[in-house]
């Protein structure tokens, strides 16, 4: 029996979008913020993550998508751009990840949650290994895609995102638990299912020996 359990919902927006009917769940920050996004795909992506995030939380507190409350105070600035915390529910962990048009929900009492999903495309960049990866694994042995996205992942579940450079630790063993950053609760990392041409990992930010992630 698995120590922990995540929900994962993993989806490509790139066909249809969610009614009026449905972004009505939405809050007034996230409707200002999905009336900035001008481009017509990312704009669809953040609609349909929001609105499911909303969905989703609704349905396993029993409670209308319209009602729930998210604090997304910045640690650096105060402003609401910060991940997503129940306001009423905090020991409901919430994460949610965006590239392109693919997007990725997560959900779980097991203990601080990231998830991250990103096209392979975004690890092709000149330079992604002085950014992204440990000296030590700039030999090209190392997939650059899963490489970031396990290196995010743990690095939304410990709460600290990229104030700590992907650069500066080794990438994580899938499924084992590894202490990322000095000083902060070891993570345990696991690659999971994404359409194609995209690369996505889950972490939990406590030591949970091994995980269950449920898809969706």
């Amino acid at each position: 029996m698995a120590d922990a359990v995540v929900d994962l919902w993993v989806r490509d927006t790139a066909v249809g979008s969610p009614s009026r009917d449905d972004t009505d769940v939405l809050d007034e920050h996230e409707r200002e913020r999905l009336s900035r996004l001008v481009d017509v795909p990312s704009a669809r992506a953040y609609a349909v993550l929001h609105v499911l995030a909303r969905q989703q939380v609704g349905a396993l507190l029993g409670r209308p998508p319209e009602s729930l409350g998210f604090d997304r105070t910045c640690p650096d600035c105060g402003r609401q751009h910060g991940r997503p915390v129940l306001v009423d529910e905090p020991g409901v962990q919430v994460s949610l990840s965006r590239s392109g048009s693919v997007v990725a929900l997560g959900l779980s009492r097991s203990g601080p949650l990231g998830v991250d999903v990103e096209h392979v495309s975004g690890a092709a960049f000149p330079g992604f290994g002085q950014v992204a990866l440990h000296p030590s694994e700039r030999d090209g042995a190392v997939d650059g895609a899963t490489a970031w996205v396990r290196k995010e992942a743990c690095l939304k579940a410990l709460g600290v995102g990229l104030r700590v450079e992907p650069a500066s630790f080794v990438t994580p063993r899938a499924g084992e638990p590894t202490q990322v950053v000095p000083g902060m609760p070891s993570v345990t990392v696991v690659d999971v299912d994404a359409p194609p041409g995209c690369a996505a990992a889950v972490a939990l930010g406590s030591e949970v020996g091994r995980f269950e992630v449920h898809h969706h």
